[in-house]
């Protein structure tokens, strides 16, 4: 009977230890986005994987905004897309937005960042706003803001370390962004956009 005891605690020890495993992970990314830390930030951020993450969404949201009578090959659209992307995701405009909500200084947002100190409310807000399954972890946040001005982060287990592997933007941002990447590509020589 004692045994059956033991086991049952430290099952709920585990259990305990693996929901405040990555909110504890999460805080320390904010910390490290805050101090504009880069080797707490290298250890906690698959910068690749939160590019591609970013990449995608801004992409998407350029091809909706452009005009459809515009007909770009997919090889230039791309390669248009890759100059203006690997401009606009450098890591000191990715800091800015995951630590200020918009990746232009000039725009302001009038968004809470991500990982922003009040952007997470109190522990068991976190809790209640996020979704576990497995290796994978995301919530949702600024957790005081309406669901459209909210970024869901994504977290994933890798070599015993929660690392921030993509970022949801709000569709504001999105667009922002993507009006961003068109003056961006608008600027490449003709040649490139053939």
């Amino acid at each position: 009977m004692r045994w059956i005891v033991v086991i049952i605690l430290a099952l709920i020890v585990l259990l305990a230890g693996y929901t405040v495993w990555p909110i504890y992970d999460l805080y320390r990314i904010a910390s490290a986005i805050e101090t504009r830390n880069p080797a707490a930030l290298r250890e906690l951020v698959d910068f690749p994987s939160l590019r591609v993450s970013l990449s995608k969404q801004i992409t998407d949201a350029h091809r909706k905004q452009t005009d459809k009578s515009v007909v770009l090959s997919e090889r230039s659209e791309k390669l248009a897309a890759g100059f203006g992307l690997a401009n606009m995701l450098n890591p000191e405009r990715l800091l800015d937005l995951l630590g200020k909500g918009s990746a232009d200084r000039s725009w302001g947002s009038s968004l809470a960042a991500p990982f922003a100190a009040n952007s997470f409310g109190s522990a068991w807000q976190i809790w209640l706003n996020s979704d576990y399954s497995g290796r994978a972890f995301s919530v949702t946040v600024p957790v005081d803001r309406p669901s459209d001005q909210r970024f869901r982060i994504r977290l994933r287990l890798v070599h015993w370390h929660w690392k921030l592997i993509g970022l949801d933007l709000p569709e504001s941002v999105r667009t922002q962004l993507a009006q961003e990447l068109a003056r961006a590509t608008d600027n490449l020589p003709k040649t490139l956009r053939r």
